[in-house]
Parts: C-alpha cells; sequence; structure tokens
C-alpha cells in the first residue's frame, strides 16, 4: 500500500465518538421550538368551522349579527379569473371597474353580494372586494353554497 511505508495511518486521528456541544443545542432549540408552536401558547388565525357528524358544514354563530344584516343589492358571478359575471355582461377584473363604477353612482350605498367558483382564490375574492370598496359599495358579501356530493361514477 502506499501509506506503509510513510506510516500515515497511525497518524490519524479517531473520528469522534459523540456529537458537538453546538449540535445538542441545535437539537435542544429545535424541540423547544416544535413544543411551543405545537402548544396552546400560539394562536392559530382564522374562523373555526366545525363538520357535524353527518357531514354538515357548522358556521359559528355570532349573537346580534342577524342585526347588522343587508340585503345585498346586485350579485356578482366571479367564475374563474378573468369570467366574472355583472349585470348580464361577462367581464374581467379591469373591464368591471368601470362598470361598477357607474352602478355605485346610480345606488349610493349599494352592498355587492360575490358568488365566487370553487377555482376562485380568497385573493381573488379580496382584490374584488377591495375594487367595489374604492368604486362606492359599502360592503362585499361572498356567498357559499353547500357542496354537492359527487356520486361515484361505475
Amino acid at each position: 500500500m502506499i501509506h506503509g511505508p510513510l506510516e500515515l495511518q497511525s497518524r490519524l486521528s479517531a473520528p469522534p465518538r459523540d456529537l458537538d456541544v453546538f449540535a445538542w443545542v441545535n437539537v435542544a432549540l429545535i424541540v423547544l421550538f416544535f413544543g411551543l408552536l405545537g402548544s396552546r401558547f400560539v394562536l392559530a388565525p382564522g374562523l373555526p368551522v366545525g363538520v357535524a357528524g353527518d357531514s354538515e358544514l357548522v358556521l359559528p354563530r355570532i349573537e346580534g349579527a342577524a342585526a347588522n344584516a343587508v340585503p345585498a343589492s346586485v350579485v356578482v358571478s366571479y367564475l374563474r379569473e378573468d369570467v366574472i359575471l355583472f349585470e348580464g355582461g361577462k367581464f374581467t377584473l379591469k373591464e368591471l371597474r368601470t362598470h361598477m363604477e357607474a352602478y355605485a353612482k346610480q345606488h349610493p350605498g349599494a352592498v355587492m353580494l360575490v358568488r365566487a367558483d370553487r377555482q376562485v382564490s380568497i385573493q381573488d375574492f379580496a382584490k374584488l372586494a377591495l375594487m367595489a370598496s374604492q368604486v362606492g359599495f359599502s360592503q362585499a358579501q361572498l356567498a357559499m353554497e353547500q357542496p354537492v356530493a359527487e356520486e361515484s361514477q361505475p
């Protein structure tokens, strides 16, 4: 062998058998963070939605919410990113702004009800709601429909 004449193998140090102190500190910190983030000290933001035993969606009840309920003035169907139905027309989000401004001027304090398809993200709804408030709508409401159980195909 090539290391035989120089006795290089005798000068090699043995690999360490134990982990370094910093490795143990890192392991302890990771366990601590997982423990804290999984505990009740960290609150998860969101609206609690329960599902009853018969697969029925149960929304939380807020006392007095019916007192602030307002009927919708206009219904907007948000089908996809560039397909929005408003007052009998089909628009993109940019085209919709001018039509919404005209509607808001004719109906001050109007309330818009948005029927969003499952392909529409909550961010797209938020953009539409922001635009509605900028053009003069007083509220934007999101309509939800009970999901229909899909039948199994043979």
